[in-house]
């Protein structure tokens, strides 16, 4: 038996072969593909991008990663999004997907990513360091919880039309990814990717206010009465009236809503109408930081806005290999690397233990900079 090719950058030639790996992977089917058209249509980014074991020629194993910044109040927070993880059925059991794993986060530190998300939790992900982590109400909304304020917004489905205006309610969010008005053109476009959901747009006065996308849950391929929401933005009050309107227009059971801890004023008007939800992680994906000293860093106008300079002076954020700390003077709270993305990246109260210092100046710290706010991965999904 040949010895296996790689961990490595999937090449050109190999993209129908992946594609191939992929569906049979995900939905057991081959299908058929075009060799020579999927061949042009492949483009090697410059950063993350398809990484493969191969054997014998043919990608066997496969992990794709995609580089994404969430603007958290104007500080950058590098992403390495990772997903669609796959081994060939013949080839499992041979730890290629651990090795592969491996390989693209050390790949993506070196390509300047300070955390790595995955769309999904498994032990492969749980082995690796990675965790649930972050902070959301999750709501189920069923019919006549929610009042339809009549007349004074206009909910309608969004067209392409609607990407230019998508893109600068989205940006104006304090807490974002940094996208182009592209990535909403092709979501209205490429529906392929969202085949059971919904696009609406909010508007007053034919002024467009706010937005939310809609699809159907994971595990419900056969039902139709239940949705929920990817993405938000835009007006909050806005936002409520568009739920209920879903709700109505859909003729839905449940819709379900998961918001980040840090939107009060969301969590406040349901409230306002008696709704109120579990805390949970963020839902389907897990989380880990692999570059903490890298990810202060890029968040310093975050820390300079939060820590006055008595605080600041002295700080500093370690990390060797998957120990972190944070360190001022003489003063230091060393973790592993999981609890250090459960402080950094928030997890629901009662679900972990509250990391606990002798230095009441680091614990006044970590309270005025930790938990970081949670963000949605919505059309970033990967």
């Amino acid at each position: 038996m040949q010895e296996f090719d790689g961990p490595r950058p999937l090449r050109r030639e190999e993209w129908a072969a992946a594609v191939r790996l992929e569906r049979l992977c995900f939905s057991g089917i081959l299908g058929e593909t075009d060799d020579a058209d999927w061949e042009t249509s492949y483009t090697s980014p410059k950063r993350g991008g398809w990484q493969v074991i191969a054997h014998c020629g043919q990608p066997v194993s496969l992990i794709g990663v995609f580089h994404n910044k969430v603007g958290v109040y104007g500080s950058p927070l590098r992403i390495a999004s990772i997903g669609g993880v796959c081994t060939h059925p013949d080839y499992r059991g041979q730890g290629l997907a651990s090795r592969l794993l491996d390989y693209c986060i050390r790949r993506s530190i070196a390509e300047s990513a300070r955390l790595m998300l995955i769309s999904g939790i498994r032990g492969l992900y749980t082995r690796a360091g990675n965790v649930t982590a972050q902070e959301f109400e999750y709501v189920t909304l069923r019919p006549g919880q929610l009042r339809l304020e009549a007349g004074d917004f206009t909910v309608r489905p969004a067209t392409a039309a609607d990407a230019a205006p998508c893109a600068r309610i989205y940006q104006a969010e304090p807490v974002h990814f940094v996208r182009r008005v592209s990535k909403f053109a092709d979501h209205f476009t490429r529906r392929e990717e969202f085949p059971k959901g919904e696009d609406w747009i909010v508007e007053s006065d034919g002024r467009p206010l706010a937005y939310c996308f809609t699809r159907l849950p994971w595990g419900y391929a056969r039902e139709q009465g239940v949705r929920e929401v990817i993405e938000y933005a835009g007006s909050r009050v806005a936002l409520v009236a568009s739920l209920a309107q879903v709700l109505a227009d859909l003729n839905l059971r449940e819709l379900r809503l998961a918001v980040p801890w840090q939107d009060t004023d969301l969590l406040w008007l349901l409230r306002q109408q008696g709704l109120a939800g579990d805390r949970i992680p963020l839902p389907e994906h897990t989380m880990r930081i692999i570059n903490f000293p890298g990810l202060m860093a890029d968040l310093r106008p975050y820390v300079q806005a939060r820590l006055p300079a008595s605080l600041r002076r002295g700080l500093r954020f370690e990390q060797q290999d998957d120990r972190c700390a944070i360190v001022r003077g003489h003063e230091r709270l060393e973790l592993d690397g999981a609890a250090m993305t459960r402080l950094v990246m928030g997890i629901p109260a009662g679900q972990t233990t509250k990391a606990v210092t002798t230095s009441p100046v680091l614990d006044e710290i970590i309270a005025a900079l930790f938990p970081l706010p949670s963000f949605l991965p919505g059309l970033n999904y990967q």
